[in-house]
């Protein structure tokens, strides 16, 4: 297609392209204002957290640890918005612990990024009895699946896939200034989440709890 050169003199285009171009810086700075204001939340499943039940004493201490970090992210980095990623283990306890924050702090966000609909096909019929609670409880329920770039085209929207899957994390990851990761070190999906906010360059800060160390915290920055 052959390029038309006279429109780089034209007054009008030239105007044009600089009232884009502002339009753009505007959306981008908005955008920044509002991801230096989000947390997101990775880390184990169940099976590395005591077990199933929710009130085992490994996720009891989570919980309160939670509690603790989420309280300082609010009060000390003026975090609102949390996302946590509708997952069995961590991303549960995490969800929990926010929505209980929001009575001491209203004004707060609590998020659900489910990386396809159906997520909960496959759990117990109580594990998908207080998922569709969590999601009835969220301020708001993103499905990562239906974004344009961040889709599996290679399944139907709703339905699983392993990719789908590390997609959400990477919303997460790119829509946050601040990640805590329940995280003992083991390769996993919190592991390449991790590695995927090394390799972005947007500075986060991760807030990394040691289940193995009674969830001791660690905070450090990547790359910016």
């Amino acid at each position: 297609m052959a390029i038309d050169f006279k429109k780089f003199s034209d007054p009008e285009w030239i105007k044009q392209q600089r009232k884009k171009r502002e339009e753009e810086r505007l959306i981008f700075e908005e955008s920044e204002k509002i991801r230096h204001k989000t947390v997101c939340f990775t880390g184990c499943r169940p099976q590395k957290l005591g077990g199933y039940d929710m009130k085992n004493p490994t996720m009891l201490k989570l919980k309160e640890k939670l509690l603790e970090v989420i309280e300082i992210l609010i009060v000390e980095k003026e975090s609102e918005r949390f996302i946590t990623g509708g997952a069995l283990g961590a991303d549960t306890a995490a969800f929990w612990c926010v929505h209980i924050m929001k009575e001491k702090y209203p004004h707060i966000r609590n998020i659900v990024a489910v990386p396809f609909e159906n997520q909960d096909k496959k759990w117990s019929a109580e594990q998908q009895a207080w998922y569709r609670k969590m999601l009835d409880k969220a301020d708001e329920v993103i499905k990562v699946d239906k974004i344009e770039n961040y889709k599996d085209n290679t399944v139907p929207i709703g339905e699983y896939s392993v990719a789908k899957l590390s997609r959400r994390n990477e919303y997460m990851v790119d829509h946050s200034r601040r990640i805590v990761a329940i995280y003992d070190g083991s390769r996993s999906g919190t592991s390449n989440c991790l590695y995927y906010a090394q390799n972005r360059y947007l500075g986060h800060e991760i807030w990394r709890l040691y289940p193995q160390y009674d969830f001791q915290l660690d905070i450090y920055y990547t790359p910016s």
